[in-house]
């Protein structure tokens, strides 16, 4: 008799676990999922958006490599612009020699027919005592 009565209680508690477990694994709300739905034009975009952001930072840091120096010899003036210091001093920059060939990529120069003023521009960086320095790792002009 008290094996009797100690199985019909181990069968109670089964039960009473297999409601409660399924109790709580019934889901009467089920969590809400906001799945966004992007076309394929909003996804063209995305990634037209992706790469010309891609490609900035590749031009910034290839400008960034291109002014980086050890020494005072490794800089270099060269002209941004066509006319270069008949401009004046935004004509002209420091960079390092080892990379004019992507200076010229990254500012496309292009032979541009530009008339330039007749005289050039004597001011800071165009002055006769310009002259490329490295500063903080950096190629700049000191005048």
């Amino acid at each position: 008799m008290k094996k009797m009565i100690k199985n019909m209680m181990l069968l109670v508690f089964t039960v009473g676990v297999v409601f409660l477990i399924a109790l709580f694994l019934k889901n009467d709300s089920p969590i809400p999922v906001n799945l966004v739905k992007i076309d394929a034009k909003e996804l063209a975009a995305k990634k037209e958006a992706a790469a010309q952001e891609a490609k900035k930072e590749h031009r910034r840091q290839q400008a960034q490599r291109v002014t980086s120096c050890k020494t005072d010899a490794d800089c270099i003036i060269v002209d941004k612009d066509p006319c270069g210091c008949f401009i004046g001093p935004k004509g002209v920059t420091a960079i390092n020699a080892n990379y004019v060939v992507d200076f010229n990529a990254i500012n496309n120069q292009q032979s541009v027919m530009k008339a330039c003023p007749e005289k050039p521009s004597t001011v800071k960086e165009c002055s006769p005592s310009a002259r490329p320095v490295c500063k903080a790792r950096k190629c700049k002009i000191a005048y």
